[in-house]
C-alpha cells in the first residue's frame, strides 16, 4: 500500500542476523584491541630485556683486562692477545714490561684497547727507585695503565708510610695514567688489608687490586666486598687471580669489582654470550 513493500520473513531474519553480527563485532573490538596492545607490550618488554642483557654483556666484557704474564709467553702469543682484546672489546691487555712496545704496535688500529703494564711484578720487593724506573719506561713504551705490586714486607713490618710514599712516586711517574695497587689480599690479615688499602689510596692509587695470582689464593667475593667498602667510591676495585668462568665474573662484579683481570678472557666472553 502507498508503494511500501513489506519485508518477507527471510529478509527480516537476514537483517536481524546482520545486526547481531555487527553488535558482536562492536563488542569484540575492544577485546581485540586489548589483546593487540597486550601483545605489543609483551614484545616491547622482550626487546627491553634483550637490550638490557646485551648492555650487561658488553659491560662485563668491557671490564676485562685480558692478561698474559707468563715468563714463557712468546711474541706471537702477545700478538694473539691483542687481536683477541680488539675482537671481543676487552678493556685492556695486561702484559710484562718487555712486551709493552709490541702491544703498542699491535694495537695501533684498536686505540680503544688500553695497555696495562705490571710493575714490581710479581713479588713487589724491588726498591721504589726500580719501580719508578719501570713505570717511566712502560709509559715511554706506550702503557696506558700501571699495575703496581706494593711492598708486602713494608706491610708486614707495619711501615704503611713506605707504601704510601712508594705508590705516590709511582703515580707521579705514571703521569696521569691510572695506577692499580696490587695488595695480594690472600697474604694479608683484614687489618693489614685495611691499612694497606688506606696507604695506597693516600698515595693516589686509582684502583685497589686483589692479587697477582702468583701467591696464595686468588680473588674472592669477601676480599672484593672488603676492598669496595675500603675504597668508599674514591677508587676502583680490580679482582684478579683464579678467575676462570662467567659465574666468577658475575659474582665478583656483583661484589663490587669494577675491573677483572684474567687470562681466560675469551672463554669467559663466549660463556657470557651464550647466557645472554
Amino acid at each position: 500500500m502507498f508503494g511500501i513493500k513489506k519485508k518477507g520473513a527471510a529478509g527480516a531474519e537476514e537483517e536481524a542476523a546482520e545486526k547481531t553480527a555487527a553488535k558482536q563485532q562492536a563488542e569484540a573490538a575492544p577485546a581485540k584491541q586489548q589483546a593487540e596492545a597486550a601483545e605489543e607490550e609483551r614484545r616491547a618488554f622482550e626487546a627491553y630485556k634483550k637490550e638490557k642483557k646485551l648492555e650487561e654483556l658488553h659491560r662485563l666484557i668491557g671490564m676485562i683486562d685480558h692478561t698474559l704474564l707468563r715468563q714463557t709467553a712468546t711474541k706471537e702469543e702477545v700478538r694473539k692477545l691483542c687481536k683477541e682484546a680488539a675482537e671481543y672489546g676487552f678493556h685492556s691487555v695486561c702484559v710484562q714490561p718487555v712486551y709493552v712496545s709490541a702491544c703498542y704496535s699491535y694495537l695501533k688500529n684498536a686505540p680503544a684497547v688500553k695497555i696495562a703494564c705490571v710493575v714490581g711484578f710479581p713479588m713487589g720487593e724491588n726498591k721504589t727507585e726500580t719501580k719508578v724506573f719501570e713505570t717511566k719506561r712502560a709509559v715511554a713504551d706506550g702503557a696506558n695503565e700501571i699495575d703496581l705490586v706494593i711492598c708486602l714486607s713494608a706491610v708486614k713490618n707495619g711501615n704503611y708510610g713506605y707504601v704510601k710514599r712508594e705508590v705516590k712516586k709511582v703515580v707521579k711517574a705514571a703521569k696521569g695514567r691510572p695506577v692499580k695497587a696490587i695488595l695480594e689480599t690472600s697474604l694479608l690479615t683484614r687489618e693489614e688489608m685495611r691499612k694497606a688499602a688506606a696507604a695506597a689510596q693516600g698515595g693516589g692509587a686509582a684502583f685497589l687490586k686483589t692479587s697477582t695470582g702468583y701467591f696464595g689464593g686468588g680473588a674472592t667475593v669477601e676480599d672484593v666486598e672488603a676492598l669496595r667498602k675500603l675504597a668508599g667510591g674514591q677508587c676502583g676495585v680490580k679482582a684478579s687471580g683464579g678467575i676462570r668462568t662467567a659465574e666468577d665474573v658475575r659474582r665478583l662484579a656483583a661484589a663490587g669489582a669494577t675491573r677483572i683481570g684474567t687470562s681466560a678472557g675469551c672463554a669467559i666472553a663466549e660463556e657470557l654470550k651464550k647466557q645472554s
